[in-house]
């Protein structure tokens, strides 16, 4: 079913109080994953444009590589669900991830000082997620 999804995200501060809730929607997303066609990814101060393979950030176009929109597509189409290294090389290069190496953290780290800090968090020892809240 393809529709708007809505999830509600909070950052929690290290107090442990909620410092600020987020309504993401993600416009034209079929329930289990976004499609390849016209779709749009929504997110604060964030828009994915999947069939033009363009992102705006605050309304201006964010020049991304290959690997760094397909990797940010990969992890916006999985908000909040840890992804390791391993499957995001898979899915991005379409390679055995068995030597992905530094190849994705550095795609993610050219990723964060494009878009930001706030989109994708890192899980030590287990990969990144999308969080998408921006900064």
């Amino acid at each position: 079913m393809v529709g708007t999804i809505e999830i509600v995200m909070r950052k929690i501060a290290p107090s442990g109080s909620v410092s600020e809730t987020v309504l993401v929607s993600l416009e034209g997303v079929d329930s289990q994953e976004a499609t390849h066609s016209s779709d749009i990814l929504t997110f604060p101060n964030l828009e994915i444009r999947i069939n033009e393979q363009t992102v705006y950030n605050n309304n201006h176009p964010v020049p991304l590589t290959h690997h760094e929109f397909f990797t940010l597509l990969y992890l916006a189409q999985h908000p909040c669900r840890v992804l390791s290294k391993e499957q995001i090389y898979e899915a991005v290069w379409k390679e055995n991830p068995e030597h992905c190496g530094a190849a994705v953290a550095n795609v993610v780290y050219s990723l964060r000082r494009k878009i930001g800090d706030g989109y994708i968090e890192t899980v030590i020892g287990s990969g990144y997620r999308f969080v998408g809240m921006g900064e």
